[in-house]
């Protein structure tokens, strides 16, 4: 069984999140989730982070805070993730592979379908 690690970014923004939306053909297409990547050896965390983030939505990271680790078991693999709250970037975000991205009042995201590892995250915004 394949472990991936993952860094993901909790984008904040006058009290709404950043989600974006899984492609159809990845693992859990169609789910929204935050935005993030794999890390890839060497790279710390933060590293991956800052290179996904900009991959994925065009915009650079200037600080991004420690939030929750989760390690979740799927079927089919395992994931390590690690969230970290960004507050602090410069750029528009954009869906830069063309998926479809939100800004959600933090409330709200108890209307959108996440990823089972994600869930914790989730739950974890709507108590703040």
């Amino acid at each position: 069984m394949s472990h991936i690690q993952v860094a993901a970014a909790i984008i904040l923004q006058d009290d709404k999140v950043l989600i974006a939306q899984r492609p159809a053909d990845k693992h859990k297409g169609g789910y929204w989730e935050f935005p993030g990547g794999k890390i890839d050896p060497p790279e710390s965390p933060v590293e991956a982070l800052r290179r996904e983030i900009f991959e994925e939505l065009n915009i650079h990271i200037k600080s991004a805070d420690p939030f929750t680790e989760i390690n979740f078991e799927y079927p089919e693999k395992k994931v390590s993730l690690k969230f970290f709250v960004v507050e602090n970037f410069s750029g528009t975000p954009q869906g830069m592979e063309g998926q479809p991205i939100k800004w959600v009042p933090r409330l709200e995201l108890v209307d959108y379908r996440f990823p089972e590892a994600n869930q914790p995250v989730v739950d974890k915004l709507l108590k703040e």
